[in-house]
């Protein structure tokens, strides 16, 4: 079979296809023993052999996985952090696998890990349209009429965000809840759009993306998605 060279180093679970053209570009990357820069080589998987640092790179098997994952973990991939973080939770197998987005540091809920870059890629660029659903902890009440205005939109500083759905689910003297349903992945952007009328944010978790529900998978835990999840996940993405 014959693959681009970034494809190949995605499909071995060396990097995404970008970091992977990082990597080429470097040199770090050995084609029959020859630094190989090119952005278009093509690799034939039956006769060619790519290496990096020394150890031979092999397409792997795509595994994909769902994680509840908790406050305070950071979602990277590093090994010289401090605080705990996303890979601290990953099971022992072989495949590579790396989150799909991120949630940031006191966001809990639903982070998606794979080794396949193509779904990964569909998942979280926004211009794919994939929703992603969370609850938001607010801190004080809210009025009928001020929610009203929230459900028109925020001018941002990174641009407009009307919601696809927003949904107030309770409302009391100390705290509101409220479920907001959105297909951006700007940075921060719920805690800036409630920001935007003057709500702080106590608590986040996400609990879907796409037809992918986080459901009652415990705070902590991974599990691979069922044959019914991934069918939904390819069906979306080949839409």
């Amino acid at each position: 079979m014959k693959l681009r060279l970034n494809r190949y180093l995605s499909l071995s679970g060396l990097a995404s296809r970008r970091k992977a053209e990082l990597l080429i570009e470097s040199g770090e990357i050995i084609v029959n023993g020859e630094v190989e820069k090119r952005l278009q080589k093509v690799i034939d998987t039956n006769e060619d052999k790519v290496f990096y640092q020394n150890k031979e790179l092999v397409p792997q098997s795509y595994e994909y996985y769902k994680m509840n994952k908790p406050r305070f973990f950071l979602t990277t991939m590093a090994n010289d952090e401090k605080r705990k973080t996303v890979q601290d939770l990953l099971p022992n197998i072989d495949a590579k696998l790396f989150p799909i987005g991120r949630l940031d540091y006191d966001t809990e809920g639903l982070l998606l890990f794979t080794n396949d870059g193509q779904i990964a890629h569909h998942v979280s660029h926004p211009s794919f349209l994939i929703q992603k659903t969370y609850l938001v902890h607010l801190a004080g009440s809210i009025s009928k009429t001020f929610f009203e205005k929230m459900q028109k939109g925020a001018s941002l500083k990174d641009g407009f965000l009307l919601p696809e759905k927003l949904e107030l689910l309770d409302s009391k003297n100390k705290e509101s809840l409220v479920k907001i349903e959105i297909h951006e992945g700007r940075n921060h952007i719920v805690k800036n759009f409630f920001k935007y009328f003057g709500k702080e944010v106590s608590k986040l978790k996400r609990i879907s993306v796409g037809p992918i529900k986080l459901g009652e998978l415990d705070s902590g835990k991974i599990v691979k998605l069922d044959y019914n999840e991934l069918e939904a996940l390819k069906k979306i993405i080949s839409t």
